[in-house]
């Protein structure tokens, strides 16, 4: 595909503005009509609603990605496959958004049917693909074109992209007031931190969408709105429980500032949207901004 939006990398942070409404008025889209079109279930509807449009989206995306010429986001960059275990801890993070103990005990339990898990499965997959590329293929590499990939840079690159996709939850206000929502931004936030720092070591976007896909899942996999599990919040939530994810939570964020500290800038230059006057930047010797 020939780029045609290359004008979009004159101006970095005011594209990565304009991609960010874009984001949100795709977000907030509605979704259920999708599910209807196959099913009247009132609760398997919504959830293939949501996979069907946001996957749908995610195509919208990756085309925009590829007319603006953003290039090296997509696959495992080349000589990152060594470093993938690096990695391996955003996978423990996702995972360990399960109720593990509270499964283990049988407070909390699985009841879905398949068609229930799997429309989930589908749900679950479209938002992390959706969400990925237009934050971490998309919008990070336009923020990271205006800080830079030096140490200084990456961080506000990480932290900046980052605000922006935990504030977009606020959007789940719209359905009614709930502290729950702040408490979803904040860790929105943090994993959204964490996802770009596998971004910056060249991890590729569909490995983040896969991570992201399976912190969703694992978070909501018991959920009785969804049909899908049965366990009260104090079940959940035991002290067990909330030790494990603090403990698990703390190692994650020293361990990734740490990596984002420690790590060389090539992998994020290759992707990275300077504006023209910065375009040769990327091949050459890297000086902190």
């Amino acid at each position: 595909m020939t780029p045609k939006m290359l004008y979009m990398r004159k101006t970095p942070i005011q594209s990565a503005a304009i991609l960010y409404l874009l984001t949100a008025g795709f977000v907030l889209f509605p979704t259920e009509w999708a599910g209807k079109l196959f099913t009247h279930d009132p609760v398997l509807a919504p959830m293939l609603g949501l996979g069907i449009v946001r996957m749908a989206f995610c195509l919208i995306m990756v085309a925009l990605a590829l007319h603006m010429g953003i290039r090296n986001v997509w696959g495992v960059q080349r000589g990152a496959w060594r470093t993938l275990p690096l990695l391996l801890p955003a996978l423990i993070v996702a995972v360990n958004n399960l109720p593990i103990i509270a499964l283990a005990n049988g407070t909390a339990v699985v009841t879905g049917s398949a068609a229930y898990i799997l429309a989930f499965v589908l749900e679950c997959a479209g938002v992390g693909m959706f969400e990925e590329v237009a934050f971490r293929a998309v919008i990070f590499p336009f923020v990271l074109g205006r800080t830079g990939t030096g140490k200084r840079g990456r961080f506000w690159g990480v932290i900046l992209s980052s605000a922006m996709f935990g504030l977009l939850h606020l959007v789940n206000l719209l359905g009614g007031f709930s502290g729950g929502v702040f408490l979803q931004v904040g860790y929105s936030f943090l994993i959204g931190s964490m996802l770009a720092i596998c971004m910056f070591r060249g991890a590729g976007v569909w490995t983040c969408a896969f991570v992201h896909a399976v912190f969703n899942f694992c978070g909501n996999l018991i959920s009785s709105e969804r049909g899908l599990g049965i366990g009260a919040f104090s079940d959940v939530w035991c002290l067990e429980e909330i030790l494990l994810t603090a403990a698990v939570g703390v190692a994650a964020i020293v361990y990734f500032v740490f990596l984002l500290y420690r790590s060389k800038p090539d992998a994020a230059d290759r992707f990275a949207v300077y504006p023209p006057d910065r375009e040769g930047e990327q091949d050459m010797p890297h000086a902190q901004p």
